[in-house]
């Protein structure tokens, strides 16, 4: 509910009533989550090993909680299927494709950038868990 009412306020400060028009308010809103996404991964993963030792309860919660619930509320992907939809159906080929791929490469991009992020703010991987994983 959190991520729902966070998406509906960023569609009033963005409003879109035209189907052949750039769909502001979900692009910001799916990239934000992404970012976000990315920041919050860092966080929860099993990278952090010293906070998912003392917090298991938490640690175990954390993720579908926040990543699942709250971003997953924010962003949308229906909103975005449909808006692209929109664009090519209204006589906009290349803003319904630019769309389209902007979102999903930008959207990976800013899940990388906010990983990056999350480990410049919790610190990096603790040398025995960098070493397991990169075998």
């Amino acid at each position: 509910m959190v991520g729902a009412l966070a998406r509906w306020s960023v569609s009033l400060a963005v409003p879109h009533h035209d189907p052949a028009s750039w769909p502001w308010a979900t692009f910001t809103a799916n990239l934000l989550g992404c970012l976000v996404l990315g920041v919050l991964l860092d966080a929860v993963d099993s990278r952090h090993e010293a906070w998912l030792v003392t917090h298991p309860r938490r640690a175990r919660l954390a993720r579908p909680l926040l990543a699942s619930g709250v971003l997953g509320g924010f962003t949308t992907f229906s909103t975005f299927s449909v808006e692209t939809y929109g664009l090519l159906s209204h006589g906009q080929p290349l803003a319904g494709v630019a769309y389209a791929v902007s979102s999903a490469a930008l959207g990976v991009a800013l899940v990388l950038v906010g990983r990056q992020l999350g480990a410049a703010v919790f610190g990096p991987a603790p040398v025995d868990l960098a070493e397991d994983e990169a075998l």
